[in-house]
Formats: structure tokens, C-alpha cells, sequence
């Protein structure tokens, strides 16, 4: 395969992995997993529609077209027009709906839990047996307490906890327990990076289980949701904000109907001042149709975004874990379409060419 053939593949397969996960970043730090690795070496071939399906429109994903049209003058092999394909069919469904406004289904795990914490069972001992640390999400804000269960099918004696920054290694705080479950009282200055380290005395030996967390000291706080109203296609939810810290701010939600049934998922970005704030969110009418009934916003993520390279994101929380949304009249939203944009035609038109070559 010549240069030309290799660059493509390489642009599919990182634009593969952009999809997959671009959406994610108001969750903790995801552990990003490309449809390829030279670990696993797995061929393109075996990327599948369903690895695609939830691309989101974003400045990286149209640079990643962009890069890919600029290269694109020449016949490709088979296998890439394959890929292609995939590509120019998800980025279809991407661009179907107003970014800040996307259908929200109910196997769409990373985005219905957004602060989700993973156990991982790990083996311990001689290997027979495993054990794990969990905990009830992944990012902590002050002052909530941090509450730690050891699993294990095996009798414990005891257990010595050792809380610290794993950049500078600094401890936080230790504690000895004899109990499955542990509560740890944070502390305001507490950095957002925390390695919570478990040695534990099994009856049958010791041996140490170690886990990562984010702690988040909020910079602002949603405290509440005035009534909702549209304009046009477009359901506004107006979110009431206290913000201690000035910036640049993304805001997501999950829209939910009343009985637990996902619609949407909602975002918006701006750049706020601090003190008392409104901030909207919009839903489109694509999303709503043949709702019926109260509704509710859920998983409010805030996130103050960075002003320069190596400056962290900072986090923010919602006082109230649900905001109800009561007596919404879908019917005063008109029924227009979204319409793409013509950047967006461009790009698609480009990718469904290529795709029949």
C-alpha cells in the first residue's frame, strides 16, 4: 500500500476512534480505545457501523474530513471505500439532528451515565480469587463524602487506606478499617486527581488494590429551572446559575420523559460571568415528537473549559440531582426540520462520492 493508501487509513481509523468518543468528554478522563491499536491489531475491516453510529458533530470531526478530502484525489482500494461508507452513514445520522440537541437511546450507557465508575476485578493472592474497589460514581464534589466497598468473596481482618495525589504523591489522608464499606470526609484543597490505595489483610494473606477518582471543588451550581418556553422549533430550558468563577462554560443534560424513558441528549457553551446567571439549553422539535406528558432533565454536567493548553477543566454540580420540567405544550413548537448546513452538505456529498467509488 502506497503513502497516499496508508495516510487515509490511518485519518479513518483515528476519525473512528474520534467518533466513538468525542462526546464523552464531560465524563471523567475516558480511557480512549481506538477502533485499531497495535496491540490488538485489529484490521479495519473490522470496524462496524455500531462503533460510528453516535458521531457528533464537532470541530475535530470536520477536520478530520477536511484532511481526508484534501488527500482524496486518487482511487481508493476497496476496503477503504468500505470504510468510507460507514463513514459517510454516520456522519448522515450526525447531521440529521442540531448538535446541541442529539436523540438520546436507552443502550447509550456512556451518555445515560456520564459519571459512571467501573469496577475492575482484579486477581489477588495466589490468583484463585479476585477483589475490587467500587464506588458509587467517578467524580466527587465537595463537600459529598467519598464511600469506598471492598468486594470480595474471601473474610478480611482488616484494611488501611492511603488517599493521595498520584502526580505528586502527596498524601491526603489514611484511614484503618475493619469494615466492607468505608466513608472518607474530603477536604476543600483536595486536588482533582485522587488514588484511592487499598492494603488489604485477607485472612488467607495481603495483598494491595489501588483505584482512581476525580474530586472537583464546583465552580458553579445550577439551582434551579424556570419555566420552559419555545421559539421556533426550539424548546428552551432556561437553567438559574451561581457561578463562582468566570469563563468559558459547556453545560449537558439528559432529557428524560417522567416515566425513566431517555428523549435527548442536551448541550450548549458559552462564555458566562460570575454571579447569578441563566443559561440555556435547547431541545429540538426532531426530538420531541410524539411526546407526551412531564418531562425532566437529568445528569447535569457543568464543566468550566480551559482558557490555555494545560489548564484542567473544572467542574460544577446541580443542587438538584432532576429538574421538572411540568405542562410543556410540544404543540407550540413548529414542526421545521433542521437544516444543515452548507459546510455540512459539502461534507457529506464528498464522503457518499467517495463511498461509491
Amino acid at each position: 500500500m502506497n503513502k497516499h493508501f496508508l495516510f487515509i487509513g490511518v485519518l479513518l481509523m483515528v476519525a473512528a476512534a474520534t467518533f466513538h468518543w468525542i462526546m464523552r468528554d464531560n465524563t471523567p478522563p475516558p480511557a480512549i480505545v481506538s477502533a485499531y491499536t497495535l496491540e490488538q491489531k485489529k484490521p479495519l475491516e473490522e470496524i462496524t457501523s455500531a462503533q460510528l453510529v453516535k458521531s457528533k458533530k464537532n470541530k475535530t470531526n470536520s477536520t478530520l474530513i477536511e484532511d481526508i478530502q484534501t488527500q482524496s484525489h486518487h482511487e481508493l482500494p476497496q476496503e477503504l471505500t468500505q470504510q468510507f461508507a460507514l463513514l459517510s452513514k454516520s456522519y448522515a445520522n450526525d447531521v440529521a439532528f442540531p448538535s446541541y440537541s442529539t436523540p438520546l437511546l436507552s443502550n447509550d450507557i456512556n451518555y445515560l451515565e456520564p459519571n459512571h465508575f467501573s469496577v475492575v476485578d482484579i486477581p489477588i493472592l495466589d490468583g484463585s480469587h479476585t477483589a475490587s474497589l467500587s464506588l458509587k460514581k467517578y467524580r466527587f464534589d465537595y463537600p459529598e463524602p467519598i464511600v469506598v466497598t471492598l468486594n470480595s468473596d474471601l473474610g478480611i481482618d482488616h484494611i488501611e487506606y492511603e488517599l493521595f495525589d498520584p502526580n505528586t504523591r502527596e498524601p491526603l489522608l489514611s484511614r484503618y478499617s475493619q469494615e466492607l464499606i468505608t466513608e472518607f470526609t474530603p477536604k476543600k484543597e483536595w486536588p482533582q486527581e485522587i488514588r484511592i490505595k487499598a492494603t488489604v489483610s485477607f485472612i488467607d494473606g495481603v495483598d494491595i488494590l489501588t483505584t482512581d477518582i476525580q474530586f472537583s471543588n464546583p465552580v458553579a451550581y445550577v439551582t434551579s429551572l424556570d419555566a420552559t418556553y419555545s421559539v421556533g422549533s426550539d424548546m428552551i430550558f432556561p437553567l438559574n446559575l451561581e457561578v463562582k468563577e468566570a469563563g468559558n462554560y459547556r453545560i449537558r443534560a439528559n432529557l428524560y420523559h417522567v416515566d425513566g424513558k431517555p428523549i435527548a441528549s442536551l448541550n450548549n457553551k458559552k462564555e458566562i460571568t460570575q454571579g447569578k446567571v441563566v443559561f440555556e439549553l435547547k431541545a429540538h422539535q426532531s426530538v420531541l415528537k410524539n411526546q407526551q406528558g412531564d418531562l425532566e432533565l437529568r445528569n447535569i454536567t457543568i464543566e468550566r473549559m480551559s482558557d490555555f493548553p494545560g489548564e484542567k477543566t473544572r467542574y460544577g454540580t446541580s443542587k438538584d440531582a432532576v429538574l421538572s420540567v411540568l405542562n410543556f405544550d410540544i404543540s407550540s413548537l413548529n414542526d421545521e426540520p433542521y437544516q444543515m448546513s452548507e459546510q455540512e452538505k459539502k461534507r457529506l456529498e464528498f464522503l457518499n462520492d467517495i463511498a461509491q467509488q
